[in-house]
């Protein structure tokens, strides 16, 4: 039989161990209840709303408020609850927009930045291709007359871009610029040069034959009285070429196109 002494003794030690950690605990779960209906509050587009979209970045063609207004429009919880790679994407379906970041910036900022895709060429008649071959449509059209348009497939999008560069820097060699690019589903390629002289270059050996054509083309602009109308380098050993003559030697000649096939080397 215990003591009573003893007994009352380890009776108010559990007493003191259970008030120890019973104290704490309180303290803990009133703790994560406050956590949680402060998480539950911030939820709430009323508590700490956003208030301010900033935008950044060298923007020339897409408008800022454009920009704005997709933003506010993604909008859909406070400060810190709203989804900033929801947003991120909805601003990067706009046609102009190559890539974009968005931060949270204390109290009720956010801040958008934004590259704007930077058009190479004209994409057929109503879209446009960046430098990675990337096609895109913008709502309007800019008038740019210094760029050259591109026709193909869309797939074939980024290998067209690449050849049109490598062509675009060997012509300028010789003082030439592009101004049209079709390449047909057979991948046949025809260039208009200048001012209207049309090339066509074929399916196979693109680039090598318009080096020969490069080569050859101070000789064929010293052709006096002559104007060069149209090449064809879909020779294995030469190419033809097609002159618009003057009015006063179309007259004696019963058609007004002089033609001549010229033999390689």
């Amino acid at each position: 039989m215990k003591h009573p002494v003893k007994a009352q003794q380890q009776s108010d030690r559990r007493s003191l161990l259970e008030a120890a950690w019973i104290g704490p605990l309180v303290i803990i779960t009133i703790t994560i209840g406050l956590i949680g209906w402060g998480i539950f509050k911030m939820q709430d587009p009323k508590v700490m709303p956003v208030r301010v979209v900033g935008v950044d970045g060298e923007i020339k063609y897409q408008k800022k408020e454009g920009l704005e207004r997709v933003v506010a429009q993604a909008v859909n919880g406070s400060f810190f609850s709203i989804d900033l790679v929801k947003m991120r994407n909805r601003v990067e379906q706009l046609p102009w927009v190559e890539s974009a970041s968005i931060r949270r910036v204390w109290p009720d900022t956010l801040q958008v930045k934004v590259v704007e895709q930077v058009p190479l060429a004209y994409w057929g008649e109503e879209a446009m291709v960046s430098r990675q071959g990337v096609i895109f449509k913008p709502e309007v059209l800019p008038h740019l007359p210094d760029l050259v348009t591109l026709v193909g497939e869309a797939s074939s999008a980024s290998n067209i871009t690449r050849d049109y560069l490598r062509m675009r820097t060997l012509l300028g060699t010789v003082g030439l610029k592009l101004k049209h690019v079709w390449v047909d589903a057979r991948q046949a390629w025809r260039i208009r040069i200048g001012d209207g002289l049309l090339v066509q270059l074929g399916r196979r050996d693109v680039m090598p034959r318009l080096s020969r054509f490069v080569q050859l083309y101070p000789f064929l602009m010293n052709q006096a009285g002559k104007e060069l109308e149209s090449v064809d380098l879909r020779y294995t050993n030469g190419f033809s070429v097609h002159w618009h003559l003057p009015a006063e030697q179309q007259a004696q000649m019963e058609s007004p196109y002089y033609v001549a096939r010229i033999a390689g080397k």
